[in-house]
């Protein structure tokens, strides 16, 4: 394989200037977002000298995402999808700027910081649904992977650089001046998704019997997933690892009673995670080209789950990094294909909802894991009880492996030689292959 075809695939970008247009956005969005994260922990422990405290405004804005999650999702299948994230990102910008002014004043106030988190919250669930149910209307079916490699890597860029500069921007300035750059960063990408062209729901002629039926209800798109294998395969394997995923909240115990060396070990391992993920992001090429997704996907999930099991045994810290960025890169192998294979198998009119399902996954599953996994260290160590979900990872994706083949056997639709030298420029139009395909119930996913 030569080094130009392992490295990441940039031809959504070159071929599609609605995803440049996306995709910029997204980085400026992600720095931030990054930044305002680190300003609002330290501001909210500096007025109350509470963890708890803390702790409430990452819970509400958890909850806060996660309805307007499914909200935003249950929207962008009903109306166009670029008003509605213009709307949304605009309404986060006012947040971030209500609390850049209270940040300012001479006596904040905590209840105004829990509101502004409210609200961003709710626009955050809103633009994000939205914005991944465009995504399959701006670049070809065949892209989806390269597309997908993309936006994972900037956002383990952003995890990693975001909040250093976060930091060095508090350090300077306090939490006010933060509050006010992400304000202008969210209106800036306001700016840029309002420039590209309308996005309302695209009818599928594939779809016709089906969509004749869909009365916009949450109920229908679950009924399609669970009708559907490979969409249906990848929620039940994708709630699963949301719940039994890498136990951060298990670090600080592992370094202080197996690992040593303080802080910075402690820094170290929160790192190792991000640099597995970039690393592969970066050499994606392969990965979107992967002729058999659905078993990569699987195995992916499964080499997660080993390298968690792996970082419960471990008795060194370098030991315990490498495992770490193991389940890092697996777990961005695993995101890139199921974004790919889930926009790829789900029909326009349902997009949204769908996404919602997945996006609440991931909001619910992080809080729950959470309690778990101290829960179960409590019961037997830190060390067991990242064994424990490892183990339990891994075996839920032999488990769907077995039981769903659709999944196993799913593919993507291959590139076409000839549109590799295409203008680097579209036309402004949707491709006409890229709504997906309709509905694939009780059959293997196939391309094309």
């Amino acid at each position: 394989m030569r080094v130009r075809e392992l490295l990441i695939d940039i031809e959504p970008l070159r071929t599609s200037k609605d995803f440049r247009a996306i995709f910029v956005a997204r980085v400026v969005s992600l720095f931030g977002l990054g930044m305002a994260t680190v300003a609002l922990s330290a501001q909210v422990y500096d007025l109350t000298r509470s963890t708890f405290d803390v702790a409430v405004a990452s819970m509400i804005m958890s909850v806060t995402v996660l309805l307007g999650s499914l909200w935003g999702g249950w929207m962008a299948d009903r109306t166009d999808r670029r008003r509605l994230i213009v709307c949304a990102r605009a309404a986060a910008a006012l947040a971030f700027a209500g609390l850049a002014v209270n940040a300012f004043l001479p006596d904040p106030q905590l209840w105004a910081i829990y509101l502004c988190v409210a609200w961003d919250g709710l626009a955050t669930g809103v633009s994000v649904t939205a914005l991944m149910a465009v995504a399959p209307t701006l670049v070809r079916p065949d892209q989806l992977p390269a597309a997908g490699a993309l936006i994972s890597l900037t956002g383990e860029i952003g995890s990693i650089a975001a909040p250093f500069l976060g930091g060095v921007l508090l350090a300077l300035g306090g939490p006010g001046p933060v509050y006010a750059f992400t304000a202008f960063t969210t209106g800036v990408t306001t700016l840029l998704i309002s420039r590209i062209r309308p996005l309302p729901p695209v009818k599928d002629d594939t779809d016709d019997e089906d969509a004749a039926g869909d009365s916009g209800s949450p109920l229908v798109a679950f009924t399609y997933a669970v009708r559907n294998r490979v969409v249906g395969g990848l929620l039940a394997l994708g709630g699963v690892t949301a719940v039994f995923n890498m136990p951060v909240v298990l670090f600080p115990e592992m370094v202080d009673t197996r690992l040593g060396g303080g802080e910075i070990m402690l820094g170290l391992l929160y790192t190792a995670p991000a640099v597995g993920a970039v690393l592969v992001s970066a050499t994606s090429g392969w990965l979107t080209r992967s002729s058999r997704p659905g078993r990569l996907l699987l195995a992916a999930a499964f080499t997660g789950g080993l390298a968690m099991i792996g970082f419960g045994l471990s008795g060194h810290v370098a030991v315990a990094f490498a495992m770490l960025a193991v389940g890092g890169a697996a777990g961005t192998v695993y995101e890139i294909l199921e974004y790919a294979l889930v926009q790829h198998n789900t029909p326009d009119r349902l997009r949204g909802r769908i996404v919602s399902v997945i996006t609440a996954q991931g909001t619910t599953g992080g809080v729950v894991g959470d309690a778990e996994v101290a829960l179960v260290a409590r019961w037997f160590s830190p060390a067991g009880a990242a064994v424990v979900n490892g183990a339990v990872c891994a075996a839920a994706a032999v488990l769907v492996a077995v039981l769903v083949p659709g999944l196993r056997r799913a593919t993507l639709p291959a590139g076409d030689d000839d549109t590799t030298d295409a203008s680097p420029e579209d036309d402004g139009k949707p491709p006409a292959s890229g709504t997906g395909p309709g509905p694939v119930r009780d059959v293997p996913a196939t391309a094309g």
